[in-house]
């Protein structure tokens, strides 16, 4: 089955020259920093400003319409997007007529106007997400999208895995968190839409899709009928040719037993979650308006575990947070040696703006000094590596079944169900099949092997043959 969806510029243009033949005045230069979400929104504007007759410029100095994509998760995200401003400055003294954008979280709602003065050379200051606004900002269409972009840009080189969003915004108060302030309360995508999206997304040849929330499990609340993720995970199950789903991230207060079962009992819905704890200490989590306690987060650990036996779970954790006492990282310290995550994401606070834990840190009696935090950041990362090279540790001479995803420094890359990165060699294109690979070596962060079944031509994939609706279960694999 193949579903094709009229981009007007995927391979060549209408006109039938080649891409490189795109006058300046049609090209675009898009440069993002951040999550995920941002990383989705800007292939799905990307694929949109293809669809109407754009082409894209490998230097910003090459596009007449240049757009920032920005986060304000972090001080240094800011940072960067101010140094790139700066390069693009440059260029639009050189080409006055260069239009320049700047998107995403550092561009809250209502608060363009903080900007305005200080960033001259910025055209416009668009809110995250807003996709259709910034593409109406295009100065040169020459063509009008038939069908809503998807979050692809390029489909001459179908990617093995897409991320899609279904939902936007935050309704949490988490104190150290911006981004309720700047992409607004929650809003879910309707479930058929999301499936739509999908369906549309396999049938163009992506393999594993990734459905992204900044609170993922809170996903339907808000509708009517109030679905929620368990259901919309059977719905994406069901679509031909889909191979992997996956879904994150995670807030504990929203994991519920229905999404835990669904996990467990969906042969392609991956056992691997995402589920931040933040810190190890009641107190600090109180602080940090996080909703629940370490033993409450425990026991929905053991919960997990008992369902998914194979589940890989990663979490978050920030250090150095304000009232964050010696003795409370010890805490966290400790839940980390107790729970053994497969992966942690570990960042030293930032205060960002308009947040609580930005006020608390003007407290001298609260705030813990920048040395401090680094030195436990530093911390943490050495114990969690200890956990997870012993954690990896038991693949060696397993066989693990691997979603290749392309080529990576001569070897072909991939990933187990658990999320875990595995690297192979052999001649052949294995890009989007599913290998079986016995593990020869393990380290903290992944898997080498050899592929353990016969070494031969992967099949050529035309489409999306009918086989694949038949794919073997995988839940029961080693993750």
């Amino acid at each position: 089955m193949t579903d094709v969806i009229t981009l007007h510029l995927p391979e060549e243009p209408r006109n039938g020259q080649s891409r490189d033949a795109t006058p300046r005045e049609r090209r675009y230069y898009v440069w993002t920093v951040g999550c995920q979400m941002n990383v989705s929104d800007s292939e799905r504007l990307e694929a949109a400003l293809q669809g109407v007759g754009y082409a894209p410029a490998e230097r910003p100095e090459d596009a007449s319409f240049i757009v920032l994509n920005s986060c304000s998760v972090r001080a240094s995200a800011e940072e960067r997007i101010l140094g790139k401003l700066s390069e693009v400055q440059r260029i639009k003294r050189k080409h006055p007529d260069t239009k320049i954008v700047l998107w995403g979280c550092m561009v809250g709602p209502g608060n363009q106007s903080i900007f305005q003065d200080r960033l001259p050379m910025v055209d416009h200051f668009v809110s995250p997400s807003a996709v259709d606004e910034v593409l109406a900002l295009a100065p040169n269409p020459i063509y009008q999208l038939d069908e809503p972009a998807l979050p692809v840009a390029r489909w001459d080189h179908p990617p093995v895995s897409v991320h899609v969003p279904i939902q936007y915004g935050c309704n949490m108060s988490c104190s150290f968190c911006v981004i309720p302030l700047r992409r607004g309360r929650e809003r879910s995508r309707p479930l058929e839409e999301i499936v739509e999206e999908c369906r549309r997304i396999v049938a163009r040849g992506a393999k594993e899709i990734t459905l992204l929330g900044q609170i993922v499990d809170s996903w339907g609340h808000d509708l009517p009928g109030r679905p929620d993720l368990a259901d919309l995970l059977r719905a994406v199950h069901e679509i031909p040719g889909l191979l992997r789903l996956r879904f994150l991230t995670s807030h504990p207060a929203w994991m519920t037993d229905r999404l835990i079962a669904a996990v467990a009992e969906l042969p392609r819905c991956m056992p691997d979650i995402n589920l931040p704890v933040q810190a190890g200490d009641d107190a600090l989590l109180k602080i940090m308006r996080r909703g629940y306690t370490v033993q409450r987060y425990r026991d929905l650990i053991a919960k997990i575990r008992d369902a998914i036996p194979d589940v890989s779970l990663t979490t978050d954790v920030i250090v150095g947070h304000p009232g964050e006492t010696r003795e409370r990282f010890e805490g966290t310290k400790r839940l980390l040696e107790e729970i053994r995550f497969d992966k942690v994401h570990i960042a030293a606070f930032s205060a960002r703006p308009g947040t609580r834990a930005a006020e608390m840190e003007r407290d001298p009696a609260l705030a813990v000094p920048e040395g401090e935090k680094q030195l436990r950041r530093i911390e943490l990362e050495r114990l969690q590596e200890r956990i997870a090279t012993e954690r990896n540790a038991r693949f060696l001479h397993q066989t693990v079944e691997v979603l290749v995803e392309g080529e990576h420094k001569g070897k072909w890359r991939g990933r187990t169900p658990g999320n875990k990165l595995v690297f192979f060699s052999d001649p052949h294109d294995w890009t989007g099949q599913l290998v079986k690979v016995r593990i020869t070596r393990t380290s903290p962060w992944s898997l080498q092997g050899v592929l353990a079944q016969p070494v031969e031509a992967p099949p050529e994939l035309n489409g999306v043959p009918d086989e694949l609706e038949h794919v073997p279960a995988v839940q029961g694999a080693v993750a």
